[in-house]
């Protein structure tokens, strides 16, 4: 895959992925994903490059103010069909249209690792989070257990997610990222995929039946070799 050079390029790329595919993961992950942010009912939530919407349907239901946010037009099609009620935004994640301190809680799962520039992504997120607000953010584990077997030793080649543009660090790396560029990592959570707890969940399953067996796995894997780690974190305090 030939990776892009910049960001209408990258555009171009997600707007034919999501033709194809949503990009969502099980619906007890979001679940998961606002239990770590302990949500309180009324607050605003923003979910950057929020894809088909899932989480947005998840916070709504909890009973939060929700606003959503990606690149991609075929995205915020899925976004608008699937949680109509949201406050869907077409625009770039590293130049967020959006004030300072504006935002309760953030939501950034699976994709500051293709943005053009992460360390611009970050800033960004930091610059509309309230004071007191929580973000959440996924990123993908360099190290995963699973993928140092499959892909590593089997087949010679670094692991992938077949996505336009990819990054994988170490736990310590992203955190390092996250923390030169505003954020204070609160909590940090490993995730190795969630057991199927509802209808729903067991479709998201049918499609993808080899996570399966990366869920059986779960409970041998160490925090520094899981799949990918969930991040809590807060703005950093500047000292006056």
């Amino acid at each position: 895959m030939m990776e892009p050079r910049d960001l209408s390029q990258l555009r171009m790329a997600y707007e034919a992925r999501f033709r194809k595919d949503d990009l969502r993961d099980s619906d007890s992950f979001y679940r998961w994903v606002l239990r770590k942010l302990r949500v309180q009912t009324g607050r605003a939530l923003l979910d950057v490059a929020c894809g088909s919407g899932r989480l947005l349907n998840h916070a709504r239901r909890a009973g939060l103010q929700t606003m959503g946010l990606d690149f991609s037009v075929e995205a915020l099609k899925l976004a608008r069909a699937f949680e109509p009620e949201a406050r869907l935004i077409l625009a770039d994640a590293q130049h967020l249209p959006l004030p300072d301190s504006s935002v309760d809680y953030l939501a950034n799962l699976g994709s500051l690792e293709h943005f053009v520039s992460p360390q611009r992504g970050v800033r960004e997120m930091v610059r509309v989070l309230r004071p007191e607000g929580t973000s959440a953010i996924l990123l993908p584990n360099a190290f995963y257990a699973v993928d140092l077997i499959w892909w590593v030793w089997r087949k010679g080649r670094a692991s992938s997610h077949r996505q336009p543009l990819e990054r994988f660090a170490a736990y310590q790396d992203w955190r390092q990222l996250l923390e030169e560029n505003g954020l204070r990592v609160c909590t940090a959570h490993k995730y190795n995929f969630m057991f199927p707890r509802s209808r729903l969940d067991w479709q998201y399953y049918r499609r993808f039946p080899r996570k399966l067996l990366n869920l059986a796995v779960a409970p041998l894997i160490p925090f520094n070799f899981s799949f990918s780690f969930l991040y809590v974190c807060r703005r950093e305090v500047q000292d006056e």
